[in-house]
């Protein structure tokens, strides 16, 4: 644009100089013309050589002003490098400073974690002597008329059973025989979602077996077993067990969890609790994944001992379930006081026998009531598919029963190494 601009201007000055020249002047058309060409040619000169000179100036100016970044950017290269060398002279020396610490810092941390470990397998420890010691003392021999006809609800008399030919006496050796030789099963039952039938926990099953191998169930030895105080110790190994499953189910499924049954008798026990406390409280981080399960009979008969071992286990973030529901009219309040999140029920008590059993409210409002004070309701025992669809209507979260599977031994891979440990051993 300038450099037409200029040519433009250099054209109407020759034009101008021609035609004053041929005006004024007098000269000769061509004449003119000549003179204005050469004037017009001695512009263009002029005009080149000042741009070649501005140029020439420009482009000095230019490689002087590279020359001064250069010499910049080496001076800042050259405190750059002093900088790096100056941090790197800082780390090293902060490495040799800190590198012991580090090491130390290291060391202390392996040293808590060996710690921590320590005291785990000191406090299972601890439940094991435990149960060798209730062994002991526990499972000898019954005097002649020793054993209390009696039991849990729903359990058949023994002439029922098949081991109705033998006397108590027989039968208790036998169990005596099963728990000496460590032949202590553990069963899972699935405790699945309404309606999806999505399994979200397991409860927890003893099975023995005698010495050929057939399997024992509680109802064929309860009778005997509970007066001579057996059951809690086979409840404690239950206990052990289920922390290893839930371990084990920790790694694979963070959202499954384990209901627990604990006998009236190790709530209250002087010797067991303490240490089953301190177990529990190695093993809190299990707290979301197990559950501890109560009959309604242990709630009813609870003291201020069983509240302060209720209290001192929900402390360490643990959650309480209450089954063998025998009346629909218990304290919510109480119930929830002591950390109670789960009721289980009858599924037929729920849909035909509510009145009956002493409730206040419908059955139907049960799992309201419940909800209002932090807890859901379990139906179990259900058998049919007419029953979960009559469950639907009473807003149950959860089921429980053969229809959706039997128990089930746990496998081997669960039990992991729960199976070498063998907490129980042959009583002196």
């Amino acid at each position: 644009m300038r450099a037409a601009l200029v040519g433009a201007c250099i054209l109407l000055i020759a034009l101008s100089l021609g035609v004053v020249l041929y005006v004024r002047a007098e000269l000769s058309l061509a004449e003119a013309g000549l003179a204005a060409m050469l004037a017009g040619l001695l512009l263009v000169t002029l005009q080149a050589a000042t741009s070649r000179a501005r140029e020439r100036a420009e482009l000095r100016a230019t490689i002087d002003d590279l020359r001064a970044e250069r010499a910049q950017s080496a001076e800042r290269n050259a405190e750059f490098d002093e900088r790096v060398d100056a941090a790197e002279a800082r780390i090293t020396g902060l490495e040799e400073h800190m590198g012991g610490a580090l090491v130390e810092n290291l060391d202390a941390r392996i040293a808590a974690q060996v710690a921590a470990a320590k005291a785990s397998l000191i406090s299972e420890m601890q439940v094991i002597e435990s149960l060798v010691k209730q062994l002991a003392e526990n499972v000898a021999p019954p005097r002649s008329g020793a054993i209390v006809p009696g039991g849990d609800e729903g359990t058949r008399d023994a002439t029922d059973t098949p081991l109705g030919h033998l006397d108590d006496a027989d039968i208790l050796a036998m169990v005596r025989r099963s728990i000496e030789a460590n032949r202590i099963d553990i069963y899972l039952q699935p405790i699945v979602t309404l309606p999806q039938r999505r399994a979200r926990y397991y409860e927890a099953l003893t099975r023995l077996r005698n010495d050929e191998g057939e399997v024992i169930f509680p109802v064929d030895y309860l009778r005997v077993a509970e007066p001579a105080g057996i059951m809690p110790l086979i409840d404690n190994v239950l206990l052990f067990r289920s922390v290893q499953i839930v371990r084990s189910l920790a790694q694979r499924n963070r959202e499954l969890g384990i209901f627990c049954n604990i006998s009236a008798h190790s709530l209250v026990d002087p010797d067991f609790f303490p240490q089953f406390v301190d177990f529990m409280e190695h093993n809190k981080a299990l707290s979301n994944a197990l559950v501890f399960e109560f009959s309604q009979s242990i709630m009813n008969a609870a003291g201020p001992l069983e509240a302060e071992s209720f209290l001192a286990l929900r402390e360490h973030g643990f959650r309480f379930s209450m089954d063998h529901v025998t009346n629909l009219d218990f304290d919510l309040k109480q119930l929830a006081r002591f950390g109670f999140r789960f009721v289980k029920v009858d599924a037929n008590i729920l849909l035909y026998g509510g009145e009956q059993l002493g409730a206040q409210i419908h059955a139907a409002d049960l799992s309201k009531l419940l909800a209002r004070n932090g807890m859901q309701l379990i139906a179990e025992k259900i058998e049919s598919e007419q029953t979960v669809i009559e469950l639907l209507d009473f807003d149950v979260a959860f089921g429980q029963g053969y229809l959706f599977s039997e128990p089930r031994p746990v496998r081997s891979e669960l039990l992991g190494e729960v199976q070498d440990q063998k907490p129980l051993r042959k009583a002196v």
